[in-house]
């Protein structure tokens, strides 16, 4: 009987090592599926910083046009340029033909 108890712990043993194997497997697989998804995610973010950054240079870019054109110096100019306005009493020299 003794013998017997001996062989079913010694069958309990295996059981329980190969059940923590698998279980030691399924965890390294587990973390390195999350490294891998990791690292894809801090691409994803550092591509996600880099467009931010080019969005930011083009919207100030845009804010500068936009304040340019609002000024004084754009509009005489535009007005001179396209209207062909002048100010009163004011000769143009040297126009350009059309």
């Amino acid at each position: 009987m003794e013998d017997e108890a001996k062989t079913t712990n010694k069958s309990i043993i295996k059981i329980v090592g190969a059940a923590l194997g698998v279980l030691f497997l399924l965890l390294v697989i587990a973390l390195i599926i999350n490294l891998v998804r990791l690292g894809a995610e801090n691409d994803r973010k550092q591509a996600l910083i880099e467009q931010n950054a080019r969005l930011e240079q083009l919207i100030q870019k845009n804010d500068d046009l936009a304040e340019y054109c609002s000024s004084t110096e754009f509009i005489e100019e535009y007005a001179r340029e396209m209207l062909d306005m002048v100010y009163r009493g004011e000769t143009v020299i040297g126009g350009e033909e059309e």
